[in-house]
């Protein structure tokens, strides 16, 4: 699918875009609740862990919210402990749901997790870019990934392609983001974040 110019510069200029509620209200916080429902409904799949980041990563403004998906069992996990230490890598899913229009994607990713005296001590996570679609394992995830592709349709969110989010963009265009390299994608219109 082709994104329209007008709509694209609607994205990156951070403007809440849909023809159904909430997107229609053009009101942020309600796409936000909207969005606390489908991770309410996430969480009813009892293999997996689901922790939401409604705070953006703790500072600036991201036109997504990130949601990392990973293994109750914890069969996507190293565990290593040292002492009162316990540091958790994980191998897990990436959901990035826009909360600015009714499109989400997701992909493969690692995160860290230290606790000390069962407090948090520190923790490193990555981003998602197009290619990371691909990148997880897919005889782990496949049975989880179609459950979550099921919900989001439920709530009327499309998945976007790897293709569609390459395409680089055919105008000239700023948007706030720390994470574009090199000329703006189809992908820094959706999925931007400015610390």
């Amino acid at each position: 699918m082709t994104y329209s110019e007008d709509f694209l510069r609607k994205l990156a200029n951070e403007k809440v875009t849909g023809d159904f509620y909430p997107f229609d209200t053009g009101d942020l916080n309600k796409v936000e609740d909207y969005i606390r429902q489908i991770v309410d409904r996430l969480k009813s799949n009892h293999t997996i862990n689901v922790e939401p980041d409604f705070e953006y990563y703790g500072s600036g403004f991201a036109s997504y919210i990130s949601i990392r998906i990973s293994k109750r069992d914890n069969s996507d996990s190293i565990i290593k402990k040292d002492k009162n230490r316990i540091t958790k890598d994980t191998k897990g899913i990436l959901l990035y749901i826009s909360n600015l229009t009714p499109y989400w994607y997701y992909g493969g990713s690692e995160w860290s997790v230290t606790t000390e005296n069962g407090k948090f001590a520190s923790g490193s996570s990555g981003y998602i870019f197009p290619d990371d679609i691909n990148k997880y394992d897919k005889a782990k995830w496949n049975n989880d990934i179609e459950k979550i592709k099921f919900t989001l349709s439920h709530f009327n969110y499309n998945l976007l392609t790897k293709e569609e989010l390459e395409k680089t963009l055919d105008f000239e265009i700023n948007i706030r983001s720390n994470l574009i390299e090199g000329k703006p994608k189809v992908y820094d219109c959706f999925f931007h974040w400015e610390d």
